[in-house]
């Protein structure tokens, strides 16, 4: 029964929707790892090689991956690293950010392998993460 090692792609121009999730998180009590690579905790990289490198230890080192679906994750770096998940196996969740009415890229619809996309529920997204990875439920979930 691993701990939940999430990594939460996104993009930094959104950062609400990482930053939602995550706070919310906290909120009901789920323990886990982040390796995710918000904004305000960059690489310390700066060539696109060294880029990739560091993404790829970053998805290997969790065991759930999430995307945010949002037309603004068709980026370069998010299709990357939902590449690297799609190598590594990673169960693959997206969820619908809160109030979003837009597209999800095709990208992320077809990586998901978790029966999302979900919308900003996170007591499901918690339910689900804990059902694939065996991981007790927080209480009042």
């Amino acid at each position: 029964m691993p701990k939940p090692n999430i990594f939460i792609s996104h993009r930094w121009d959104y950062n609400e929707d990482y930053h939602g999730l995550v706070n919310k998180f906290e909120e009901y009590g789920f323990a886990h790892l982040n390796y995710s690579v918000p904004d305000h905790d960059p690489l310390d990289v700066w060539r696109v090689r060294d880029i990739k490198e560091a993404l790829k230890r970053q998805v290997g080192q969790c065991n759930y991956f999430i995307i945010t679906g949002r037309m603004a994750s068709n980026s370069r770096w998010c299709q990357f690293e939902v590449e690297v998940a799609q190598e590594y196996s990673k169960p693959i969740l997206s969820f619908r950010p809160y109030n979003y009415l837009g597209n999800i890229p095709t990208f992320i619809t077809e990586a998901d392998n978790q029966n999302g996309p979900v919308g900003f529920n996170t007591p499901s997204i918690i339910r689900k993460i804990c059902a694939e990875l065996y991981w007790p439920v927080p209480k009042g979930l």
